[in-house]
């Protein structure tokens, strides 16, 4: 829960509601608006909540679904981005404790579902994120359709 953000969005009523605290020591109006702002990023935060958890499902659902003998390994990654969204694949070699060749085809099929988008560009040290998850953070929504 970031209230920062609320009073950025709000920012002349947060001044104007300070300053009548400091001048007529009106604390109640101030009260009311920093309250109204705590059930805001409430909601705000627990519908975030609620969107993560879909996405989870629905991407278990997929490497379930799509990943055959792969999908443990799969799923192990699937709860690391939840911590990590921005993985390497020697860093998904570290989580499987597979090979380098197994973590890169997990990563690859990771791709073709949609759940990672390789973001450097590169052939060597390539980066990728986990977009749909990223984007309820930046935009609050999700592409994902699987």
């Amino acid at each position: 829960m970031y209230l920062s953000h609320y009073f950025k969005g709000h920012r002349q009523a947060y001044y104007d509601r300070l300053q009548a605290v400091r001048e007529q020591g009106d604390w109640e109006v101030w009260l009311e608006f920093f309250l109204r702002g705590v059930i805001e990023v409430s909601v705000e935060a627990a519908e975030t909540a609620r969107c993560i958890l879909h996405l989870r499902e629905r991407h278990r659902a997929a490497i379930t679904e799509q990943l055959a003998r792969a999908a443990g390994n799969g799923h192990k990654v699937l709860e690391s981005l939840l911590d990590r969204p921005i993985v390497s694949v020697a860093d998904v070699e570290r989580t499987t404790g597979t090979t380098y060749a197994a973590a890169n085809t997990l990563v690859s099929k990771l791709v073709e579902l949609g759940i990672l988008v390789e973001v450097t560009g590169y052939a060597r040290n390539r980066r990728f994120r986990y977009e749909p998850y990223v984007k309820l953070f930046t935009d609050g929504t999700t592409d994902d359709t699987t």
